[in-house]
C-alpha cells in the first residue's frame, strides 16, 4: 500500500474526505438514480457470504455514505444495522470516523466497508474494526486491487498481502474476486475475530 496524499493535519484529510460527501449533486444521485440498484447490488455480493451473514443481530457498515449497505443487510434479516461516515446521513448512517469509532468494545457481531482506500490510517481503521467486533464476529472487506479510483483515494492498494499484513490479528476465512458494478470494487476479504 502507499499513500496517494499528504496532509498538515488531520482535519486537512477530514475536510478533503468530506467534499465528496457533502456534495449536492453526487447526494442527489445517491439518493435517487443509483439508490435501488446499488441495493440490489450490495444484496447480490453479500448473498455470496450468506453463510457468514444470516445469523447476525448487529452490524455496523464502515463508510457507508447514504447507507445503501445498511439497507441491503436489514433486507437479509440482520436485525440491527448501522452506517457511519464522516458526513450523516439518516436513518441509515450516522457521524463517524472509521479511524475513531464512538462504540464500545466488543458490540457488534458483524462489520463492512468497501472504503478502506479513504483511510488515511489503515492500521487504526483495522484496530478499530477489530475492537468493536465480538469474538467470532465477521468483518467483510471489498477492496480496489491496484486501482486509484479518485481524487479521494488515500492508500492504493497494490496487493493482497497487504491487506492480509494489515488486518492480521483477524483470521483470514474467505478471499476471492468480486464483480461490484458500480460500486466498483473487485476483490473481497471475509475475516473473523
Amino acid at each position: 500500500m502507499h499513500k496517494t496524499h499528504n496532509y498538515n493535519n488531520y482535519d486537512e484529510y477530514v475536510a478533503h474526505q468530506l467534499e465528496k460527501t457533502s456534495n449536492k449533486e453526487k447526494q442527489a444521485k445517491w439518493l435517487g438514480s443509483e439508490w435501488q440498484e446499488k441495493i440490489t447490488i450490495f444484496k447480490k455480493i453479500f448473498k455470496n457470504n450468506i453463510q457468514f451473514i444470516e445469523n447476525k443481530k448487529n452490524a455496523i457498515c464502515l463508510g457507508s455514505r447514504t447507507g445503501q449497505e445498511v439497507v441491503a443487510l436489514k433486507e437479509l434479516n440482520v436485525i440491527e444495522c448501522i452506517g457511519i461516515d464522516l458526513h450523516e446521513f439518516k436513518p441509515y448512517t450516522i457521524k463517524g470516523d472509521i479511524h475513531q469509532l464512538d462504540f464500545k468494545e466488543n458490540i457488534f457481531d458483524l462489520a463492512f466497508s468497501n472504503i478502506f482506500d479513504h483511510s488515511l490510517y489503515p492500521e487504526k481503521f483495522a484496530d478499530e474494526t477489530y475492537r468493536v467486533l465480538q469474538k467470532d464476529g465477521i468483518f467483510i472487506l471489498h477492496v480496489q486491487l491496484g486501482i486509484d479510483q479518485d481524487k479521494y483515494t488515500e492508500v492504493i492498494i497494490e496487493n493482497k498481502e497487504s491487506i492480509k499484513d494489515n488486518f492480521k490479528q483477524f483470521k483470514l476465512i474467505k478471499e476471492g474476486p468480486i464483480q461490484s458494478g458500480k460500486i466498483a470494487m473487485n476483490y473481497e476479504f471475509v475475516f473473523q475475530k
